[in-house]
C-alpha cells in the first residue's frame, strides 16, 4: 500500500511539472514569436508597417519656408529632395530615384510631383543637367537656417547632405528615405499612402 502512494506521487510530480511547462509556453511562446517576427521583419504585412523613417516629431513645409504650391485638399503628393549645401551626385542620385519613384506608381503617378529645393538656385552645368534629363521636376529655393532648426529633434544624419521626403497634399512632411536605402521602400510606402489617401 505504502508503495503504490509513493509510486503515484512519483507519477504526479512529473506531470504537474509537464503541465507548468505546457502553461509557461502558452503564455511565453506568442510573445518570444512576436518578437522574433518584429526583430526580423517576417510575417508582417507590408500595409500595416511603414518601411521608410515616419517623421516625428512633425515638420510641415512652413518650417522650412518652401514655396510649395498648391497646398491642402486636392494638391498633388510630393517626393521632395533637399540639399541644405551643394547639390552633388548624391543629390542628383535621390533626383532620380524620385523620379523612377514616380514612374513606378503607374497609374497614380498623376498624383506625385517630384521637387529639389536647394539652398542655393542652379545655374550653369547642374541646372543644363537638371533641365535635360528631368524636365518634370521642380526647382524650389530652400533657406538653410530654417531646415536645420526643424531638425533639431530628429537624427543628425537627416540634415546632413541630400535627402529624399514624402509630402502629403496639406504641406506635411511624413516620411524620410535615407540616401543609401532602396527607394523600393518608399514606393510601397507611396503605394499604400496614396491607395488609403483622401486628401490628394
Amino acid at each position: 500500500m505504502h508503495d503504490r502512494e509513493k509510486t503515484s506521487a512519483a507519477e504526479k510530480k512529473p506531470r504537474g511539472q509537464l503541465k507548468l511547462l505546457a502553461i509557461v509556453a502558452i503564455v511565453l511562446g506568442p510573445i518570444l514569436l512576436a518578437g522574433i517576427m518584429a526583430k526580423l521583419g517576417v510575417g508582417i504585412p507590408d500595409s500595416q508597417t511603414n518601411r521608410s523613417d515616419l517623421i516625428e516629431p512633425a515638420i510641415a513645409v512652413d518650417d522650412w519656408q518652401l514655396n510649395l504650391e498648391p497646398v491642402g485638399y486636392g494638391a498633388p503628393w510630393r517626393l521632395l529632395v533637399t540639399a541644405s549645401g551643394e547639390c552633388g551626385e548624391t543629390c542628383i542620385a535621390l533626383v532620380h530615384e524620385a523620379r523612377q519613384i514616380n514612374v513606378a506608381l503607374g497609374r497614380e503617378a498623376g498624383r506625385v510631383e517630384h521637387v529639389l529645393a536647394l539652398a542655393s538656385p542652379a545655374a550653369g552645368e547642374l541646372l543644363e543637367r537638371l533641365e535635360r534629363n528631368y524636365p518634370r521636376l521642380q526647382l524650389i529655393a530652400l533657406n538653410p537656417d530654417a531646415y536645420d532648426r526643424s531638425l533639431t529633434a530628429h537624427p543628425l544624419e537627416w540634415r546632413e547632405g541630400a535627402q529624399l521626403w514624402l509630402i502629403d497634399p496639406l504641406g506635411r512632411v511624413v516620411l524620410h528615405q535615407a540616401p543609401e536605402e532602396p527607394g523600393k521602400q518608399l514606393l510601397d510606402d507611396l503605394k499604400h499612402l496614396l491607395k488609403v489617401s483622401k486628401v490628394g
